[in-house]
């Protein structure tokens, strides 16, 4: 039996792991609402938050990279070196690597001055995306639910704080705090802000 640990075999399941987590989180983050009316509306897919995804999408995005680096240097340098070797002033693989580098740049700026068929990719995401905001309640206050208690009392309501308690004690709720945001009031209540902000109207 070889005991030897076999660094091929350990990178590329890395490399394929790391990439089938990069694939789930882009593509939630490719239907997720916008950032604000996410935590609004408490989505998630799999008790996943967007940010919480967010951050699995960030993370193991350095860990690819970092086993793609493992992949080039460990594994197949020789051979990426090999497609650039000269031979009587003539790259081996010129046309593969052409051919790589233009749908590169192709792909780049066409999602940079949102050609077709790019735009329409974008704006399918954006659409399903937008769609969630439809028949949602929200007060036109930019990012609401880093509001303070008080300070929501008094944009949201136009009432004092002091009346704010009195109606949330109405609900049960507990753990009220004036200083306390709205978002962070609505996670110890499990609660959306969304049923927080209704409760009141």
């Amino acid at each position: 039996m070889n005991n030897k640990f076999n660094w091929q075999s350990f990178i590329s399941i890395g490399l394929l792991l790391s990439f089938l987590i990069m694939l789930v989180s882009g593509i939630v983050l490719y239907i997720a609402p916008e950032g604000s009316l996410s935590r609004w509306i408490g989505w998630d897919i799999l008790n996943l938050s967007k940010k919480q995804w967010e951050y699995q999408h960030t993370i193991f995005s350095y860990l690819f990279i970092l086993f793609s680096i493992f992949h080039v240097f460990k594994i197949n340098w020789s051979y990426l070196i090999s497609y650039f070797v000269v031979e009587k002033f003539k790259m081996i693989n010129l046309k593969e690597i052409i051919v790589a580098v233009v749908i590169t740049v192709f792909i780049f700026m066409g999602t940079l001055f949102n050609w077709s068929p790019f735009k329409n990719v974008i704006q399918f995401g954006n659409k399903i995306s937008d769609s969630y905001a439809e028949d949602i309640e929200m007060p036109n206050i930019p990012d609401a639910e880093k509001l303070s208690l008080n300070d929501f009392a008094l944009k949201a309501f136009n009432i004092s704080y002091t009346d704010l308690v009195s109606n949330l004690e109405k609900f049960d709720f507990d753990k009220v705090d004036e200083n306390s945001t709205v978002i962070d009031f609505c996670n110890l209540n499990n609660i959306t802000p969304e049923e927080f902000y209704l409760s009141f109207l």
